[in-house]
């Protein structure tokens, strides 16, 4: 077929699967920033060019300087810390990396399998989170990388391949399979000899060979302490702010005992091959069949006209090549593919999630099109299949936090959060602390000291956490004033006041204040802050006069600031209240006399 012609149904396929994300992913252009994207904002904000490319106090251990630091960098520096450029950049790399795919396809299989490949991989619904989610921006620069380098491979620019080798790699770790990619494909597709791809592939191997011993997880650790590679950011596992976890922890760590949550959902290993089929889960719509397919209905009507559009432009399955590859060596190179990309899939300590499994799926899918190629209605009908499929496993509910279903809540939920807590303090002070108590974990919201607190509000003197992180500020430490709220049931921010309130009208509008204030106090003392925990039990014996604790506290946090008079003053009141233990009622003998000028008995 001239290349005239293949140039322009390439074209078109590719404007139609734009076209198809515009119908199926515009919603991901509402999901805000979440969890680890705060945390990737707050280090690039102010930081240097050159530092992008380091390796210290690398988040969650992992190097990937392209597609995480230089990403958010370049996007940040550009549009500030606004979303919607990022969502556009996320979309761009998408499409790019189904147009590389269709000219790959179809420089193997022809036109129809192209077609029919390429639109049976955009109709994946574990698209949902790397279109959603700005920090999965690292899988998509990946993918595409990996693709511009089979793509160079197969064009026989072997140089190419290696630049976009050495991004794929900067990108994510995953990408380590391409090397072998490309040694199968001289193997498999050229039908070269294994000494002959081997010395081919010399310079992907030497270009995988650096870069492990550059990464500070693999061959690093030879030659670098692991503390200097160790993250800093404490936050969970890229997006654990749904399911696993909403603070910095490694995949699968519990939730701090101060946020609530489900747990983490698990995959198992063998779903990854139901992936390519939208069928890892069993589509269970939370809205229903009939709004997941009046949803998907209009998406698979354009999948499937492309593919028949593309397929009346020729009836040659060939590409350029003079001995284009048989069918069956596409499909078996295609399977090598799906089996490589899945490899790392099955590491041990690996908690995998569906869109990991993107790479291995246009294997899968480059095989399928090469043997549907020749029945491009049968290929038409499974697409529609797919795209069909596609939102109702994006709507099933599901606690693994890296799903369609699961990110659109969190993003709605932190959406609410966000507008909540700006309501109730719109201009916090600088070097201001936040700490929060009864937040859903696996929400995508406290990771570390809170970034997303410095995000949300533009200063970056601004640290958060949960009540379990409080700690009195340090003699040289910035001062700054401490807030505390509780999430309540109702999804509203409750801020719980730390020394001189309206106490009554502070009851009324919280019925939860006694045990807030109690709660609010115990942290303190923990936190080492007597002075401020001991006006809380003041507080709260003042407004539960009959409570014999709350006077006996007081007056322990009293005698831990080394105020024996007050401390004397709250025993004697304890002591004096109905239902008090004889502890109590000792340790007001034991400071009685200090009362009347004299240090307290032993």
């Amino acid at each position: 077929m001239p290349g005239a012609r293949r140039g322009t149904a390439l074209a078109i396929l590719v404007a139609g699967l734009a076209v198809y994300a515009a119908t199926q992913h515009a919603a991901a252009f509402a999901i805000p920033f979440i969890n680890d994207d705060f945390v990737f904002l707050d280090r690039t904000r102010v930081a240097s060019f050159a530092s992008l490319w380091g390796f210290r106090d690398l988040a969650f251990h992992w190097w990937r300087p392209w597609s995480r630091e230089l990403h958010f960098w370049t996007l940040q520096s550009l549009f500030g810390a606004r979303v919607t450029p990022f969502h556009a950049a996320s979309f761009a790399l998408w499409l790019a990396s189904v147009a590389v795919f269709a000219t790959l396809v179809e420089r193997l299989a022809g036109l129809r399998a192209a077609a029919i490949a390429t639109a049976a991989v955009a109709a994946l619904a574990a698209w949902g989170v790397p279109l959603g989610w700005a920090a999965t921006a690292q899988e998509l620069w990946m993918i595409l990388f990996v693709l511009l380098t089979l793509l160079a491979w197969a064009c026989n620019r072997a140089a190419l391949a290696s630049v976009a080798l050495a991004l794929a790699l900067l990108s994510k770790e995953t990408a380590v399979v391409t090397a072998p990619l490309a040694l199968a494909y001289d193997g498999i597709v050229r039908r070269a000899s294994p000494r002959a791809a081997l010395v081919r592939a010399l310079p992907l191997i030497a270009i995988t060979a650096l870069w492990s011993l550059a990464h500070p997880l693999i061959g690093g650790r030879l030659w670098r302490s692991h503390a200097t590679a160790t993250a800093t950011a404490a936050a969970t596992p890229p997006a654990q702010a749904q399911a696993p976890v909403a603070t910095p922890a490694p995949a699968g760590a519990p939730a701090p005992a101060d946020a609530v949550g489900p747990p983490s959902a698990r995959l198992p290993r063998w779903r990854v091959a139901l992936v390519p089929f939208n069928l890892d889960r069993l589509p269970a719509p939370e809205r229903g069949w009939t709004a997941a397919l009046r949803t998907g209905g209009p998406g698979a009507v354009i999948l499937v006209a492309l593919v028949l559009i593309v397929s009346r432009r020729t009836r040659d399955r060939s590409g350029p090549e003079d001995r284009a590859p048989t069918p069956g060596r596409v499909f078996a190179f295609g399977a090598v593919w799906a089996l490589l990309g899945w490899a790392p899939l099955f590491m041990p300590a690996l908690d995998w999630h569906a869109y990991y499994a993107l790479l291995g799926c246009f294997g899968v899918w480059l095989a399928l099109g090469a043997l549907l190629a020749a029945r491009p209605a049968l290929g038409a009908a499974a697409v529609a299949a797919l795209a069909l499929i596609a939102p109702a496993r994006a709507d099933t509910p599901s606690l693994d936090w890296g799903s369609p279903w699961y990110l659109a809540r969190s993003a709605e939920f932190l959406a609410g959060m966000r507008a909540g807590l700006m309501g109730v303090l719109p201009h916090p002070a600088p070097h201001a602390r936040f700490f929060f108590v009864r937040v859903p974990s696996n929400v995508g919201f406290m990771n570390g000291d809170g970034p997303a607190l410095r995000v949300w509000y533009g200063d970056p003197t601004l640290t958060g956490g949960y009540y379990s992180a409080f700690r009195a500020r340090a003699a040289g430490e910035a001062r700054g004033p401490d807030y505390f709220f509780r999430f309540d049931s109702t999804s509203r921010w409750i801020e719980v006041v730390a020394g001189a309130e309206d106490t009554a009208a502070a009851r009324r509008a919280d019925p939860r204040w006694e045990s807030d204030h109690v709660m609010l106090a115990t942290t303190l003392a923990k936190g080492g802050d007597w002075s401020r925990a001991a006006g809380e039990w003041v507080k709260l014996a003042d407004a539960a006069p009959a409570q014999v604790d709350y006077a006996y506290d007081a007056a322990v946090a009293f005698e831990s600031l080394g105020d024996s008079t007050g401390a004397a003053r709250w025993y004697t009141r304890a002591a004096a209240l109905p239902g008090a233990d004889p502890d109590a009622r000792a340790m007001a003998r034991r400071f009685e006399r200090y009362l009347n000028g004299r240090p307290p008995s032993r």
